[in-house]
């Protein structure tokens, strides 16, 4: 019957650790002014670096692709090696 007293312990420790916590106009004010100082500087590119990236990712992709492909290949002949043996073993 001691485990009758759990759930309020629970709740006990859940109100404590509620009374820890900030209230939403205490963080906001703490984090008032942050946003309007921040700004993103972002480089800015020519076409020619454009083209050299988006090249380079066109490239990477393609490789990516074709190991896939590869991978594929290679599981299936896998797969298919072990169904050979296998057939080999068990139908004799």
């Amino acid at each position: 019957m001691g485990s009758a007293s759990q759930p309020m312990l629970v709740v006990k420790a859940n109100r404590a650790l509620l009374r820890k916590r900030r209230s939403y106009s205490e963080i906001r004010e703490a984090y008032e002014g942050y946003t309007n100082e921040t700004q993103l500087h972002f480089k800015e590119l020519t076409p020619f670096e454009q083209k050299k990236i988006r090249d380079k990712i066109i490239a990477q992709a393609k490789r990516d692709r074709l190991m896939e492909i590869r991978m594929y290949f290679l599981t299936l002949f896998v797969l298919a090696f072990f169904v050979f043996v296998g057939y080999l073993i068990f139908s004799n």
